[in-house]
């Protein structure tokens, strides 16, 4: 069955002061987002907020003091455009087409105390538009050491919140990786594909198939000739996924995913997330080892697999013919950079690149001269080997 997208939960806007690139930034999100931007620009670092909030409310290995270490500590996370008062700040709304503010969570920690320790400097849980819980500084500094968050007896009232942010899930497959496998029975979460196997293998016969059935559906708007994909053990209880190829001879041939291209596998993988449901799906550049006419139907095939499940996707891209097919100049973030570090417009907001598109031009055609950089054609005359 069908899930109505506008009605479940996801990132519906985002606020940040002093992260990472950014010295300041603010967008709003629909259930799909694209952030485009040349090289370095943060595309990665914007997409690590998400990443930060779920890893605070990790119950193993997870809060705020091990997030802030795992990016190298403060100096890792603070922007270098910062100016004082200096704290980071991260500021979120999570609500649906029907209720877009449902939860509303502040947080801004910087580092305090003789052990400049990363504290809690601001946290705000609003419900509806109420505040229902807010701290700020006090003298102990240990206490301000964790988030409400992360503090399961004390998070009772807002505890949707942290579940919430606690299924956002980051996805970058790695076609080796899934490969492995040494991997395909291992426990826990794999942000590199290690886990799908595995994944599916946890799934219920009864909905794995089906499921297996529309991603194979959904791949086909890309590759015509692929028809079944299915999951078997081998001898040793080791899953495989067998895919069905149609040929010139008529007959089928069977591959596992040893013989899977990169693309396809890759593709296998992001489709099955999509699936799964949860929280939001955080990926970067879908497009890889793709050519530039499948790259142009993954937002359908993306589309298609979140009418089952509602996920929110949230991706990074480098490439232009993504966003031509069934995108929309709001599902379009453009990050740039100037003197004062990364900054990111919604191209809908952007007068020259909307007057563009209501002209006729396509999206990657108004956004791709802000792409290239300055100098690019310098680049072919270095010489590097000097």
């Amino acid at each position: 069955m069908a899930i109505r997208i506008s009605d479940t939960l996801r990132f519906t806007r985002v606020k940040i002061h002093n992260w990472m690139n950014f010295r300041d930034a603010e967008v709003h999100l629909l259930s799909r987002a694209f952030f485009v931007g040349p090289n370095a620009a943060g595309k990665s670092n914007f997409l690590d907020v998400f990443r930060f909030l779920a890893d605070i409310t990790r119950p193993a290995g997870g809060g705020l003091q091990a997030a802030i270490s795992s990016r190298r500590g403060m100096t890792g996370v603070r922007s270098l455009h910062g100016r004082r008062p200096s704290d980071v700040e991260i500021e979120v709304d999570i609500g649906s087409d029907n209720d877009p503010s449902a939860w509303r969570y502040c947080l801004a920690f910087n580092r305090r105390g003789p052990r400049n320790l990363p504290t809690v400097a601001r946290e705000e849980i609003w419900r509806h538009g109420a505040c229902i819980e807010k701290r700020a500084i006090k003298e102990d500094v240990e206490a301000m050491s964790q988030t409400l968050l992360e503090q399961t007896a004390a998070n009772q009232q807002f505890r949707a919140l942290a579940e919430f942010l606690r299924t956002c899930r980051y996805l970058h497959v790695v076609p080796q990786i899934v490969r492995d496998r040494r991997r395909a029975l291992e426990r826990g979460d794999d942000p590199y594909g290690g886990d799908l196997l595995r994944r599916m293998k946890d799934m219920p016969k009864k909905r794995r198939d089906p499921r297996l059935r529309r991603v194979a559906e959904a791949l086909r708007i890309a590759a015509p000739q692929f028809r079944d994909l299915k999951l078997e053990d081998d001898k040793d209880g080791v899953p495989h996924l067998w895919a069905a190829f149609s040929h010139w001879r008529g007959k089928m041939a069977n591959q596992n995913e040893e013989a899977f291209s990169d693309g396809t596998l890759r593709l296998i993988g992001l489709l099955w997330s999509i699936g799964e449901g949860g929280g939001p799906l955080l990926l970067e550049e879908p497009e890889l080892s793709l050519n530039d006419a499948v790259v142009g139907q993954i937002p359908p095939m993306f589309a298609r697999m979140q009418r089952l499940s509602g996920r929110q996707v949230l991706a990074t891209t480098h490439a232009a013919a993504l966003l031509d097919v069934n995108v929309g100049l709001k599902e379009v973030h453009l990050i740039e950079v100037d003197e004062n570090g990364s900054k990111i417009t919604t191209i809908y907001d952007d007068p020259a690149i909307r007057s563009q598109s209501e002209h006729g031009m396509s999206i990657s055609q108004a956004v791709l001269p802000r792409l290239r950089p300055a100098d690019i054609e310098s680049l072919s005359g270095m010489n590097v080997a000097a």
